[in-house]
């Protein structure tokens, strides 16, 4: 990208060069672009001093993509004596004992506890001589658990954390591609397989729970290599993988070859599930009576429960909650929760929002929750709560000083709160919100449209990036204590453009908002621009000066510029690194926005002089390559 733009090689920037070529190329009229784009000196990597220390260090933290730790963490720790089945089965005897590659396939109905045992096996597996436990735990409510490149990345982070010197096998891909070879998926599994392969690092073994959460994109080149793994070329590699996930006929279509997978059906293990559950039960009603003072006094409950239950641990630990919440601990009143809850999940669900005494409160903090690209704090979601478009000043959303402890108030046990983060509470709580093609039942179900929670989530964060703080104390040096003091500001810069890409035919609903804070040069254009910048487009230098039609064509808002360019004023603005709308759009590989912007004779800068690229016929600033 340094060549196509200025005379200073970026890190980062060369990756892109061959997809401008191809945007600029695309037809007849543009051919002198091509031979522009491909003019000059080759940017090549800067590969600075081999020492390995120092690069074992930077390919850790470009590895450290995603919380994984914290993710492990939201899963609730087994009832003792619970999930000891699984390393009992003989399945899974065979998968641990083969002295080849092989995949464990652990598959069970939602609600069955397949999180809780996927952990259990991260840290109580069979002994097994120089044996590595690496893990990640997909869910579709955050951005950083639902990408294959995040697992991979977190898997190897974790192995080149215990054997420092494996980080060697990642050194080649680093040096070619810097940050960027963290954003592959064939490159990232290259590494792992080649330093289990060569590394000497004995047995390792990689658990990843709720691969049907995975997106889908990124899924099939996952399953592709994993299911790869017992092939004649990599079968003698000591690596091994455990999945769990629903018994989806996707995944089951492509994971269920006996060639390549071991299976272990979890929806047929009746009779271990039932057991589990029942322990699950016990100490459930255990905790109960030390929360009440009544110890031995609820046992009547574990038969009304067992009768119930149906192997759910979903069911127990939400109708356990519910006795946990009573007010009136009686006899009578415990024996008609345990009776009257629905078997039905979705029946559960919607008797537990039914209590809410502010059923309109409640209905926005679940849109907040299922449209987030992360989990919120509970101060992130007091702001979020509170803010609404005619708010100028934080002064205007009261006081914000204290956690936002409406959540449990106002949406029970449909809700989590863990490490004063929100969280529905199962994955099946999000699949009951969700509109589809059927009809719900009650007040409840079925209700959410991700359209609508998405417009206002963008509404929440264009609103509070629009407050007058960012233009009247905008930041300027240290950004940790200005995100500590602003504390929607991390999620509302990052996320903003996302969740506006995502309105599609709605943004022009929210155009004109958008002016104020995309304004060339305004205090809350650069306050948002450098945290998004720091934080999603670290690969490159932050723009010294943008227009609002640059950082749409940089972002990919067509609509947008469209829009800006029929308004008309001065479209030809450039930044002395990036150069011009132009620029910006062929570096981002957008021909859509390019051919716009090529309409409106816009011009592109190649080393600081403007060109008008329908003109151009023969290459500039050296011989053609």
């Amino acid at each position: 990208m340094g060549n196509l733009l200025s005379n200073t090689s970026t890190e980062g920037r060369s990756s892109q060069q061959s997809g401008a070529d191809n945007i600029f190329n695309s037809d007849n009229t543009n051919s002198g672009a091509h031979n522009i784009l491909n003019s000059g000196n080759t940017n090549t990597i800067n590969q600075g001093d081999a020492n390995p220390t120092r690069n074992h260090a930077e390919i850790l933290q470009c590895l450290h993509t995603s919380q994984y730790e914290s993710h492990r963490n939201r899963v609730r720790e087994p009832v003792e004596g619970t999930c000891t089945w699984v390393m009992e089965h003989q399945k899974y005897k065979d998968w641990w004992e083969k002295e080849t590659s092989g995949l464990l396939w652990l598959s069970a109905d939602p609600g069955c506890g397949k999180s809780v045992t996927a952990s259990f096996l991260i840290t109580h597996p069979k002994n097994k001589q120089n044996a590595i436990v690496c893990y990640f735990f997909f869910k579709d409510d955050n951005e950083e658990q639902r990408s294959a490149t995040f697992a991979l990345c977190a898997i190897l982070h974790q192995l080149f954390l215990q054997e420092r010197s494996l980080c060697l096998y990642a050194e080649e891909a680093f040096k070619c591609k810097k940050k960027g070879f963290v954003e592959k998926v064939d490159t990232l599994w290259d590494i792992l397989v080649k330093a289990v392969a060569e590394g000497g690092c004995g047995d390792v073994i990689c658990v990843v729970d709720a691969l049907d959460e995975c997106e889908e994109g990124s899924l099939d080149q996952l399953i592709h290599h994993i299911t790869c793994l017992s092939g004649p070329q990599t079968s003698h590699i000591p690596l091994k993988f455990l999945v769990t996930s629903r018994p989806y006929r996707k995944i089951e279509r492509v994971l269920g070859s006996p060639e390549t997978t071991i299976r272990l059906k979890g929806e047929d293990e009746v009779n271990a599930l039932t057991t589990d559950v029942t322990r699950v039960i016990d100490e459930g009603i255990k905790k109960l009576e030390s929360y009440w003072g009544r110890p031995g006094g609820l046992g009547y409950l574990r038969n009304l429960l067992e009768s119930s239950a149906d192997r759910t641990f979903l069911w127990v630990s939400l109708v356990l909650g519910v006795l946990n919440d009573s007010e009136d601990d009686s006899t009578e009143e415990f024996t008609k929760i345990a009776t009257t809850a629905p078997r039905d999940l979705a029946e559960l669900y919607t008797k537990i929002l039914d209590k809410s005494t502010k059923p309109d409160k409640a209905r926005r903090i679940l849109n907040i929750v299922v449209a987030a690209a992360r989990p919120l704090t509970l101060r992130e979601m007091n702001v979020a709560f509170k803010i609404k478009r005619e708010h100028n000043s934080i002064k205007d959303l009261g006081d914000l000083s204290e956690g936002f402890e409406k959540v449990k108030n106002l949406c029970g046990l449909f809700v989590r709160v863990i490490d004063s983060k929100i969280y529905l509470a199962h994955p099946t709580a999000r699949e009951f919100l969700i509109k589809g093609s059927s009809s719900g039942h009650g007040n409840w179900q079925y209700t959410l449209c991700p359209g609508d929670s998405n417009f206002i989530m963008t509404d929440i964060c264009i609103s509070y990036l629009s407050l007058e703080e960012f233009e009247s104390d905008p930041l300027v040096l240290s950004f940790d204590n200005y995100l500590q003091k602003y504390a929607f500001l991390d999620y509302a810069a990052r996320h903003w453009t996302d969740h506006f890409r995502d309105l599609k035919d709605q943004q022009m609903e929210l155009f004109e908002f958008t002016r104020l804070i995309c304004e060339a040069g305004s205090g809350r254009f650069l306050t948002w621009l450098q945290v998004y910048w720091f934080h999603v487009e670290h690969s490159y230098e932050c723009p010294k000066y943008c227009t609002h039609l640059m950082i749409a064509s940089w972002l990919g808002q067509g609509t947008v510029v469209a829009r800006l360019l029929g308004d008309g004023g001065d479209i030809h603005t450039r930044d002395e690194i990036y150069g011009t709308a132009l620029n910006l759009a062929a570096i981002r590989e957008d021909e859509d926005i390019t051919r716009m912007l090529l309409q409106r004779n816009i011009q592109a800068y190649f080393y600081g002089k403007g060109y008008n690229i329908l003109h151009v016929k023969r290459p500039l600033g050296g011989s053609e390559c």
